[in-house]
């Protein structure tokens, strides 16, 4: 749950897809749009696997998400959001447990 710059409250859907960490902690990234369902972060993790393993990297694949939509909101309901959904996922992640990266919606201001 995360408030707006009204006061009002708001819950959004959010998943992380932890696919393959048999090379690794799972590496994949994050996606803030409002397009975003389960089937197809299942599917974005199982090709970030196939990507990572090709690097040569020791690093798995996975894939997270939510059906926020960052546009059109203010930097502190941005980052309300994003400590409501840290909130939840910092159990399962971690350097050598699951890395979480950019992607659609999510660029360094959100990450750092």
């Amino acid at each position: 749950v995360w408030e707006d710059d009204k006061g009002v409250q708001h819950v959004n859907i959010c998943w992380r897809v932890q696919q393959n960490s048999a090379l690794g902690p799972y590496k994949g990234g994050l996606r803030f749009d409002p397009s975003v369902t389960l089937d197809t972060l299942r599917f974005l993790a199982l090709e970030q696997v196939f990507k990572n393993a090709l690097t040569g990297k020791s690093i798995g694949g996975g894939k997270g998400g939510t059906d926020f939509n960052p546009k059109g909101k203010s930097e502190n309901e941005i980052r309300r959001f994003c400590e409501a959904f840290m909130l939840g996922l910092h159990r399962v992640i971690g350097p050598d447990i699951d890395v979480p990266a950019g992607d659609i919606g999510v660029g360094g201001e959100v990450l750092g």
